[in-house]
């Protein structure tokens, strides 16, 4: 009996070890496939995107913007990444240059992918690469121009390439859509603030005025204020918004439906004014509560300017264009995000194809925060990897139930095969 044990156990062993090393190469063939999914090792040809195939003529017209499904992956060159888009945000620059006779141009030869805003992960690295890596949880503005590429753009698509020196890694403690929301508008507070002399270290009982608190540029504008060391920080909103703002930072918000935020300010009582809505006439109306010595500055867009009757000892800067060409921006922003110093506020979020909806809600100029844009379905893509996961744990303890079936021959081993299904 223990010849015959013997001999039937040398006789299963080539057929054993075959059906071993079987199992193992299909449970390696399923995790390489998990991990593959999971770092985008299978990058598909085409994507999603929204794209303008011409310009658009007045407010409203969308004719020239299209959903489609069959355009060209990017291709990162040389110190490039491709940024597998999570999430995105609308800006009014946005319909401006959709607008603009630039868009003829961008669109002369081929559809043009619209968007500034994008976060995501790293898809791929180009070559020259060296800070960023595959799988890493970025964010960038898309604002970025050059000889060959004059607006950089591309963040409504399911891909984006963008310089690694103008992508940043994401803050830890922000989603996807939460980053999306921040990097076109952070940028362009930091920077302004920064022209009115921030961070105001040392400076005792400081006063700013943000003149759009609510809005895209207002949310972040109030909690950088405040981080920067403004002690007194003055903004105007819809009474509604009023509780927002004073937890973002805001220390007075006037309500602009019953006058002017300058009604409400002393003389020679403001360090700085950031006039982040710019409407014409603005600059003029500052001047008696700025003080000799402060500082106005506004974004451009909507027609405002310099004062016509400037005050003596009163710096004024046109802000001009966003630079979003450096990583350490966004990495101060992140510094920020990441110490509870700077949250994104998004009033209302859109799917990618909904575009049309984002830009109405953008153009009505009532929106609290930010406007978001899901371009992926981040609940569908957690669920697939866990499923693949799953699977693939799965077909780890059927391999090892099997095995040690084989190996040993024993009743409790069927018993247990029988117990998993199998």
């Amino acid at each position: 009996a223990r010849d015959r044990f013997g001999l039937n156990i040398c006789l299963r062993r080539p057929c054993l070890w075959g059906r071993q090393t079987a199992m193992r190469c299909a449970l390696a063939a399923v995790l390489v496939l998990c991990v593959a999914s999971a770092h985008g090792a299978f990058t598909p040809k085409t994507m999603r995107a929204v794209v303008a195939t011409g310009r658009g003529y007045g407010e409203s017209d969308y004719s020239k913007i299209k959903v489609v499904s069959d355009q060209a992956m990017p291709q990162p060159s040389r110190g490039q990444v491709l940024i597998r888009v999570a999430a995105s945000s609308i800006n009014p620059v946005d319909y401006k240059l959709y607008s603009s006779i630039a868009m003829s141009a961008l669109t002369m030869f081929h559809p043009k992918v619209l968007g500034f805003d994008v976060a995501g992960t790293v898809e791929a690295v180009g070559e020259g690469c060296s800070r960023l890596k595959l799988g890493d949880d970025v964010w960038a503005d898309l604002g970025k121009s050059s000889l060959t590429n004059p607006i950089q753009l591309g963040a409504w698509a399911e891909y984006a390439v963008a310089d690694e020196s103008q992508v940043g890694l994401k803050p830890a403690g922000l989603s996807f859509a939460e980053a999306a929301s921040l990097p076109l508008v952070g940028l362009t507070d930091l920077q302004a603030l920064r022209m009115a002399g921030a961070p105001w270290a040392g400076r005792q009982n400081l006063t700013v005025v943000v003149t759009s608190g609510a809005g895209g540029t207002g949310t972040p504008a109030l909690q950088l204020a405040k981080a920067f060391g403004a002690a007194r920080i003055v903004t105007s909103s819809s009474p509604k918004n009023f509780d927002l703002l004073k937890r973002l930072g805001a220390t007075e918000a006037i309500d602009y439906h019953k006058g002017t935020i300058w009604d409400a300010l002393a003389e020679n009582s403001v360090d700085v004014v950031y006039d982040n809505y710019g409407a014409p006439g603005t600059a003029d109306a500052a001047m008696k509560s700025l003080r000799p010595g402060g500082v106005f500055v506004f974004l451009p867009g909507k027609d405002g300017g310099n004062a016509k009757h400037p005050k003596a000892g009163v710096k004024e800067i046109n802000y001009g264009l966003c630079d979003s060409s450096k990583h350490e921006d966004l990495d101060e922003l992140k510094m920020l995000a990441d110490a509870g110093k700077l949250k994104a506020v998004i009033g209302q979020s859109f799917k990618l194809k909904d575009i049309v909806n984002a830009f109405n809600m953008s153009l009505a100029g009532h929106a609290v925060g930010k406007i978001g844009i899901e371009v992926r379905s981040l609940r569908r893509e957690r669920r697939v990897a866990a499923t693949t996961c799953a699977s693939s744990r799965c077909l780890t303890e059927r391999w090892r139930a099997k095995s040690l079936a084989d190996a040993v021959g024993v009743e409790h081993s069927q018993m247990e095969l029988e117990g998993m299904g199998l």
